[in-house]
């Protein structure tokens, strides 16, 4: 994890180039500008096809895809419809929640995925920085060709990534590791990704329209997850500023799997059929995925794809080459996708008690039929919006975020607060109460003289708000005879814990609480003198270190520090466990 930028790479106002990266679970994005235009955003649109061409194929995203011909790798769109490949590696960069996958992947596994044993030499952190390499790679060409190689060599570049908002830091910090692998620089910033999109959203909505007070949630529905995130206007002069209202929730029931359950319906109904074969199954997901799942509104008379090289069928609906399904078929291949998305959807409105609208973002938050179903769901006074450029909301709403921190002058939106996903403490040393503490964990501390015994502390608790502005300083003491020396390195271990209920955090160190990082200071260029010596109460004198962590919570990563009077000591290193 990145700690603290040098004073060079904190200078807000070089000139540079800003690169906003949406690293998808499916798609993925990219947006750029420079400072010295901000108001000039530019999303990347052209991307390397089957042929080998820059700019063959234009899309708003790329696949996030891979295959291999021995050691040769094609990525996103020049890889062929029918090629087997690697796809939701991103998701592996963080092991739980690949271990709680989703009832939709257990029911409805990607047919064109490659099995897991295919190669175990490729781990998903190796996938993850190749295909970032391929994408860096071509932005690279493209901002050669749009600015020209005397610009690209003379100005830095700042890349920005997103990672989900559930994600836990460890594993936000082994994306922020592949990029830099990748060749994106070692300053990455990480920005999650709804609170980029609500970023994006805020700035393109009509401020006319909004007051403190005001409430909505974002729900950013994907190809591959569904995230959602709640938050409340606070103020909108001469910023508008928001703040976190409910923590952020996510499930693995993105639009991928309504190609899957089509897919699986389309095989059952043709697979006996004369001229079925898979490029007619192809062709029919790509007409339901371009065409037919964007469009459906619950409210047409029927869907039709094409399955070419099928006679006409009217049992089965097939004229023309064309396959009619009827809208109640239709909806009933959505049904677990829309229940799902609508059970957390309800979740957070319930949680906020006062909502004002649910924004929509995301690819599949453009479906007409999603929108038309929430808003029968919801309350009515709750409005269902849908922004434009909503598919690219994230990447819109990272590059902004990213050209407001370097320029805060221009900034038009502030997140003031968020939510602790997690209880975040130590282990210290506390004086043992035998109505209170296990008496088989105590220990004798010489230096106070009293038994004593290592419980936990946590100074943030799950469901605190925390102001990404006033870091939390916590005071804590560390002993050591003087007859063994000064302080050299000192160490604190973080922990963490997480609760699905409203479990109150462990009160010993245990395996609930998970290891976070190891936090290590060097402390030996402190002077002696600036150390109090004093007595123990078993005779012997103490080295006496009063110091203080301090915490900053930002969007996506924690930065810890290690202070003593006043100052911060070397760099602090944090070693995910």
């Amino acid at each position: 994890m990145t700690l603290k930028p040098t004073a060079g790479e904190a200078d807000g106002q070089q000139r540079c180039i800003v690169v906003a990266v949406d690293y998808g679970t499916t798609f993925s994005g990219v947006a750029w500008a420079q400072t010295a235009r901000p108001d000039i955003q530019t999303i990347i649109v052209q991307w390397p096809n089957t042929e080998g061409s820059l700019e063959g194929r234009t899309s708003d995203k790329v696949p996030t895809e891979l295959t291999f011909d021995g050691e040769e790798c094609r990525w996103g769109f020049e890889i062929d419809d029918d090629e087997p490949r690697h796809q939701w590696f991103k998701l592996g960069l963080d092991p739980k929640q690949e271990d709680e996958v989703s009832h939709l992947a257990i029911a409805y596994p990607d047919r064109k995925a490659l099995p897991p044993a295919y190669d175990m030499t490729r781990s998903p952190g190796a996938l993850a920085t190749t295909y970032l390499t391929c994408l860096r790679n071509h932005i690279m060409s493209i901002l050669q060709l749009k600015l020209g190689d005397g610009v690209i060599n003379t100005t830095p570049i700042r890349f920005t990534i997103t990672v989900p908002a559930i994600w836990d830091d460890a594993a936000k910090a082994r994306t922020q590791h592949c990029a830099k692998a990748a060749g994106m620089g070692r300053d990455i910033r990480i920005i999650s990704e709804p609170e980029a999109a609500v970023v994006y959203a805020l700035d393109a909505m009509d401020p006319h329209n909004l007051q403190p007070g005001d409430t909505f949630v974002l729900c950013d529905a994907g190809g591959g997850t569904v995230d959602l995130i709640s938050y409340t206007i606070t103020g909108i002069q001469p910023n508008l500023t928001v703040r976190e209202t409910v923590a952020g929730s996510g499930y693995a029931c993105g639009s991928t799997f309504l190609n899957r359950i089509f897919a699986r319906y389309l095989e059952d109904q043709l697979q006996d059929l004369e001229g079925y074969d898979d490029d007619t199954l192809e062709e029919a997901l790509q007409d339901f995925e371009t065409n037919a799942k964007r469009r459906f509104t619950g409210e047409d008379a029927g869907v039709s794809v094409r399955v070419r090289g099928l006679v006409d069928n009217p049992a089965k609906g097939i004229k023309r080459q064309r396959l009619t399904i009827s809208a109640e078929k239709i909806k009933s291949l959505f049904e677990p996708v829309m229940s799902t998305i609508i059970t957390l959807v309800m979740t957070q409105l319930k949680q906020t008690k006062q909502a004002k609208a649910v924004i929509l973002v995301g690819g599949f938050g453009q479906s007409p039929y999603l929108r038309n179903c929430l808003k029968k769901i919801v309350p009515q006074a709750i409005e269902v919006l849908q922004p434009v450029h909503g598919w690219t909301a994230v990447v819109r709403g990272a590059l902004i975020k990213s050209l407001n921190e370097i320029s805060p002058d221009t900034s038009r939106i502030c997140i003031a607060s968020r939510i602790a996903r997690k209880a975040y403490g130590l282990s210290c040393g506390t004086a043992f109460d035998p109505a209170v503490h296990k008496d088989s964990a105590k220990y004798f501390h010489g230096f106070s003289g009293v038994y004593r015994i290592s419980v936990m502390s946590w100074f943030v608790k799950q469901g605190d708000e925390i102001d990404e502005n006033s870091p939390l300083s916590t005071d804590w003491y560390q002993t050591k005879p003087v007859v063994e020396g000064r302080f050299g390195f000192v160490t604190t271990k973080l922990y963490c814990f997480a609760s699905t209920t409203a479990e109150s955090p462990p009160m010993y160190p245990c395996s609930d609480a998970k290891k976070l990082v190891d936090l290590t200071a060097d402390l030996s260029a402190i002077s002696r003198a600036l150390i109090p010596v004093e007595r123990g109460k078993d005779g012997k004198d103490y080295y006496v270190l009063r110091y203080q962590i301090k915490v900053a919570f930002f969007s996506a990563h924690t930065e810890y520090s290690l202070w003593y009077k006043g100052v911060e000591y070397g760099k602090v290193m944090a070693e995910y466990a």
